[in-house]
């Protein structure tokens, strides 16, 4: 009885390895047949991916995976293959990638276990981190607190719960894992503080800017790119403090592994090239020695 159990399992181990090779290999075929890859992006997630003034896409995120696009018609040999992009609302992306209604994400975001479980990533393309944005005017105790400055005594999250992370009403996109990090820091030191959840970027940046927040917390490139575009740096600045380190990827659908091979083959050799740096800078400012080397550290070997 438990051999014929053990021949059951090895059964299904081996059907379920069969369905994800097949899986795998269906996306590349369709792109193949339909001579067209889909790529998803969300609209105002500048510096990664925005819509241009001429309506079309355009960011670091969105260069990266024309590196990709590239690699996929050199695979398949077609290399008229016809590129669809496909805007998304950052609520819809992870739903759409799962089912397969784009081939790749081109929005750099964080891989969490929660993601994975619907959706697989690539090495990470740009080394991400949480950051905030206060007034310019704001109180110097709050500033000296989140600068990392330490409150009285003691390590600076723990010195600084009667110092002045208490009693502020900070602000912080919906759904991210941003929310998820600012949510586990006032719970475990235990600071009251009101936190308003925002559907983007330049809500909670204008609830700063009302003075109906005193604090907005996201990710750091996007919150540097907003204020430089917007010319609101009079108004408002982002600390030089990042408070995590997020590596952010380009996402698709789970069990795509021939895809995924394709992708973080293709980024791997765009990390270690001398054109990696020019794309970078075009985007966010030189890349010092220490950069280079972290981003030579994502390639794969």
């Amino acid at each position: 009885m438990m051999s014929n159990f053990r021949k059951l399992g090895v059964g299904l181990l081996g059907l379920g390895l069969f369905i994800s090779a097949a899986a795998s290999a269906q996306t590349l075929e369709r792109i193949k047949k339909a001579d067209t890859i889909k790529l998803g992006f969300i609209d105002r997630a500048a510096p990664y991916s925005s819509l241009g003034a001429d309506g079309k896409p355009v960011g670091y995120a969105i260069e990266v995976c024309q590196v990709v696009v590239d690699a996929v018609r050199v695979k398949l040999s077609q290399p008229g293959l016809n590129v669809r992009y496909v805007a998304l609302k950052a609520e819809e992306a992870e739903e759409t990638v799962s089912q397969g209604g784009v081939d790749l994400l081109c929005t750099a975001t964080v891989e969490t276990l929660k993601r994975r479980e619907r959706m697989s990533y690539s090495v990470p393309i740009v080394s991400g981190g949480i950051g905030v944005l206060l007034r310019v005017d704001a109180a110097q105790s709050l500033r000296d607190v989140l600068s990392g400055k330490p409150a009285r005594s003691g390590p600076v999250w723990r010195g600084t719960v009667n110092g002045g992370l208490s009693n502020h009403t900070y602000a912080v996109r919906a759904g991210t894992a941003t929310e998820a990090w600012v949510r586990e820091q006032t719970r475990r030191l235990g600071v009251t503080v009101n936190a308003i959840t925002v559907d983007d970027y330049g809500k909670g940046i204008e609830l700063v800017r009302a003075r109906q927040a005193d604090a907005f917390f996201g990710e750091r490139a996007l919150l540097k790119d907003y204020v430089q575009r917007n010319k609101l740096g009079g108004e408002v600045l982002v600390l030089e403090r990042r408070f995590a380190a997020e590596p952010l990827g380009l996402a698709m659908a789970r069990n795509e592994d021939d895809l995924r091979l394709l992708v973080d083959g293709a980024l791997s050799r765009l990390l270690r090239s001398p054109d990696f740096a020019k794309l970078y800078e075009r985007h966010f400012g030189p890349l010092d020695e220490a950069s280079r080397l972290i981003y030579t550290g994502f390639a794969l070997p």
